[in-house]
């Protein structure tokens, strides 16, 4: 089962007051074997064991083990048997393992791979045809093609210089030339700003020689420029998976630049005093006061801390009594999976960072409503 954006925007509906479990797994079979994906399955639900109902592990097991057909390179499953809730997918695009629960699905991850690969384009271009190729979460979902009027090369020796009409400029046969070339790309601009307009990619790739994207790239409209993320070098006429793989190399590479930008505007905003914060303890102290916008979190960080019986107030120093509701506290082992918790149960969202070296300092932090 794929997913859409408005089945997206359903689970965000989804709140109920006993636990979901929410598990993603890569199984992705360039890098591992599914036995080695099944290892790594079970390790994650002995972490969430006592936590997690056991119905709900149960249900996860035996969809790995007696439904899933391992296809796609990334699993995502919701469980709350307790509510009758069951959701399971298959992407064609990696996710980073993990098992989380909250009251609401953990969304983010699914939320982060439907901005980066939920709707993208690759417009491979020549200069006479184009060929639109639009992926759903590295999925072909569509594909249209423009032929152009067909670029006539004349045979050395043939006008292609000197002679009549020649006038100390180009020969008139490659006036002609760049002419078709020309109209050619103004018609395939226009064909791809038709397809933008029904399909509506988030971004857009563009593939040929660099010449003829360049050229091709002026004649878009603005708001379509904006959307072009980068080019490959590929010809028009490749095959389905070189260009998804290629396409989904650019793709990474644009959303750790965009996760860069986040990290940097937490951390910037946290060392003016602004709207961030950065390492545990102003971190759970904005995710007791409900005001994290985004939490910016290194993927391997994790560190104990406390959570009050009563009230759920989150602290990183060893407290007797809740400074809110004079509950007693009790240690927890993961305070920064407590804290990505609370900010789910908020409406918040989450920034998983990978090798980022800032944010392997600081571990959390986060950029703040207000």
């Amino acid at each position: 089962m794929t997913i859409e954006e408005k089945e997206l925007q359903e689970l965000a509906k989804v709140e109920y007051k006993t636990p979901i479990l929410s598990v993603y797994l890569n199984v992705d079979p360039t890098q591992r074997t599914s036995e080695e994906y099944l290892l790594s399955l079970r390790n994650m639900l002995k972490e969430v064991e006592g936590r997690a109902a056991s119905e709900d592990i149960a249900a996860v097991q035996r969809y790995f083990e007696h439904e899933y057909d391992w296809s796609g390179r990334g699993v995502v499953i919701f469980s709350c048997n307790a509510e009758d809730f069951w959701r399971a997918y298959t992407v064609a695009v990696p996710v980073a393992s993990g098992a989380t629960l909250a009251r609401r699905p953990y969304l983010s991850p699914l939320a982060a791979l439907m901005d980066a690969y939920g709707r993208y384009a690759v417009v491979l271009v020549d200069r006479q045809s184009v060929r639109l190729m639009a992926f759903q979460l590295g999925k072909l979902a569509q594909e249209q093609a423009f032929e152009g009027e067909e670029v006539r090369k004349l045979k050395k020796g043939r006008g292609s210089s000197g002679g009549p009409g020649r006038r100390g400029g180009a020969p008139i046969s490659s006036r002609r030339e760049e002419e078709v070339v020309t109209r050619n790309l103004k018609e395939a601009a226009k064909f791809v700003d038709m397809f933008c307009r029904q399909y509506k990619p988030r971004q857009l790739i563009l593939a040929g020689t660099d010449h003829t994207i360049a050229q091709f790239e002026d004649f878009l409209p603005k708001s379509l420029q904006e959307q072009v993320i980068g080019t490959m070098t590929v010809s028009v006429g490749a095959g389905e998976p070189e260009i998804r793989e290629q396409s989904l190399g650019i793709i990474q590479r644009a959303d750790r630049e965009r996760e860069a930008k986040i990290v940097q505007a937490a951390l910037t905003a946290a060392a003016k005093g602004k709207e961030g914060v950065a390492g545990l303890e102003g971190t759970l102290s904005a995710a007791h006061e409900g005001r994290i916008l985004t939490l910016v979190i290194d993927r391997h960080y994790h560190a104990p801390g406390y959570r009050c019986n009563n009230c759920g107030y989150l602290t990183a120093e060893a407290m007797e009594i809740c400074p809110f509701c004079g509950g007693t506290f009790a240690e927890i082992p993961d305070a920064a999976e407590a804290v990505v918790t609370k900010v789910i149960e908020d409406g918040g969202t989450i920034e998983v960072v990978d090798d980022n070296a800032q944010m392997a300092q600081t571990g959390i932090g986060a950029l703040l409503r207000y």
